[in-house]
């Protein structure tokens, strides 16, 4: 594994060369919340289909930013195992809108709840999952 902390996550976040990345693999990189909260915002990965942030501590903020960001919209498949997330995480992806081509989710050992998880299988925002 690489350690590019939450600084090299912030240098992603914010570089335009990254346009046309279709996968983001920055697993057990200690992305951090600040760091996953940068790349929720970043306007700069419009075709990214999957992203991979997991045992990078993003934390409940971090997941929740990256479901409130309108930013992703060809997200197809999200690893966030090992992250930190929570039952409260999970219910802010529960409540996204933002990811309706998502098939494939992986939450495992993140310590969610059945609040958070009875959030989750009970929204209707991810008619094509197939994998979870």
């Amino acid at each position: 594994f690489n350690e590019i902390g939450s600084e090299g996550t912030l240098a992603l976040a914010a570089s335009a060369f990254f346009s046309k990345l279709c996968t983001l693999n920055v697993s057990v990189n200690q992305v951090g919340c600040s760091g996953m909260q940068a790349l929720a915002a970043s306007t700069f990965y419009p075709n990214l289909s999957f992203l991979d942030v997991s045992v990078s501590q993003i934390e409940c903020a971090g997941l929740q930013a990256l479901a409130n960001s309108p930013f992703f919209p060809k997200l197809n498949s999200l690893n966030a195992s090992g992250s930190q997330i929570g039952s409260a995480g999970m219910r802010a992806l529960a409540n996204s809108p933002f990811f309706p081509n998502l098939t494939s989710l992986d939450v495992s050992r993140n310590q969610i709840e059945c609040g958070g998880m009875h959030a989750f299988a009970t929204s209707s925002f991810f008619p094509g999952l197939t994998f979870l």
